[in-house]
């Protein structure tokens, strides 16, 4: 069904402070939420609410948890963010990267002792906003092989780049063929997988997305996704001090504490000389855009290009009406 969109953040905020959870934090979360949703990102939008909640539930998201550096050095700092809901401490920690970019040129920010950000590409739209180069990368519970491996010990590990231009760009991809979450959303809507990127526990190739959800999912590209699944999982964790491997939890099973970590890059453009870095890279893009397209395609779109366009745009969301139904639950339990 399509949702008036303030109205799905207001009853999804509801959702959270029905759960203890601060005005400030309910609201934020919702909107990261329901900004996925807005971009047609419907794996991480108001389909993880529910898990949120879990997590809140469990114990594993502290209400008044203190979001605290605990490594400060010049442009780089780690955060630990007090166990608070992922989005909230994600927000926190992209601020804290541009506040040292403003004085150093570039931020680099970790973080450890956070829960699930949702949309990784939210926070980078953040920083392109605000005119710096944004990156972000962040851990996940295991859910793939390595490269010829047939057991789950690496996560999707997802990867963004956002630049402040015109057209937009911001790269929002998991290191997997397909998100954990995207096969989540597949199951909740009874639609079968693609050929070739998940298999079952018994290690056979499946398009069932509740046995993908059993087995493994593969890495996009064969070693290559592979490889820079095994690089995001030693910088978003091992570098901040969170978990690697088989020792993340959390992300998913949300009755888990949360071990994984994120990091966040703020490049200010001006700090490398490129003073006239976005207009540069804008009329780059945008002939980009405008080259010979092949014959099957109508257009040649950048990557996040429609769903930031989308998202600045929308003013109503769509939502399965049984997530709807099970969201207004939540909420009216307050």
């Amino acid at each position: 069904m399509e949702i008036d969109r303030q109205r799905a953040v207001a009853v999804a905020a509801d959702a959270f402070r029905a759960h203890g959870i601060s005005d400030a934090d309910a609201e934020q979360t919702a909107e990261v939420l329901v900004s996925a949703d807005a971009r047609g990102k419907h794996s991480h939008g108001l389909l993880r609410l529910p898990r949120f909640v879990r997590g809140i539930e469990h114990g594993n998201v502290d209400p008044d948890g203190t979001i605290e550096v605990v490594s400060d050095r010049g442009g780089a700092a780690t955060i630990s963010g007090g166990s608070r809901l992922g989005p909230v401490v994600a927000s926190a920690a992209a601020g804290e990267a541009m506040d040292r970019a403003d004085e150093f040129g570039v931020g680099a920010v970790g973080v450890h002792d956070s829960n699930h950000l949702g949309m990784l590409g939210y926070y980078t739209d953040q920083l392109l906003q605000e005119g710096y180069v944004g990156v972000g990368i962040t851990n996940t519970e295991p859910a793939m092989p390595p490269y010829g491996g047939a057991e789950p010990v690496l996560g999707t590990n997802p990867i963004a780049i956002g630049l402040p231009t015109d057209p937009a760009f911001n790269l929002d991809m998991s290191t997997s063929g397909i998100a954990r979450g995207t096969v989540l959303h597949y199951k909740e809507t009874d639609q079968e997988l693609p050929e070739g990127v998940a298999l079952d526990a018994d290690g056979q190739p499946t398009t069932d997305p509740a046995a993908a959800l059993d087995g493994t999912i593969l890495p996009f590209g064969g070693a290559k996704g592979s490889g820079l699944a095994i690089a995001v999982e030693v910088l978003a964790g091992g570098l901040v001090g969170a978990a690697m491997g088989t020792d993340v939890t959390g992300t998913y099973h949300t009755e888990d504490p949360c071990t994984k970590g994120d990091l966040f890059l703020a490049i200010d453009p001006e700090a490398l000389g490129a003073r006239e870095f976005s207009e540069r890279a804008s009329t780059f893009l945008t002939r980009l855009t405008e080259s010979e397209q092949a014959a099957h395609v109508d257009e040649i779109r950048l990557p996040g290009q429609r769903s930031v366009e989308r998202d600045r745009t929308v003013t109503t969301v769509e939502i399965e009406d049984d997530l709807w139904d099970e969201v207004r639950t939540i909420a009216e339990s307050a």
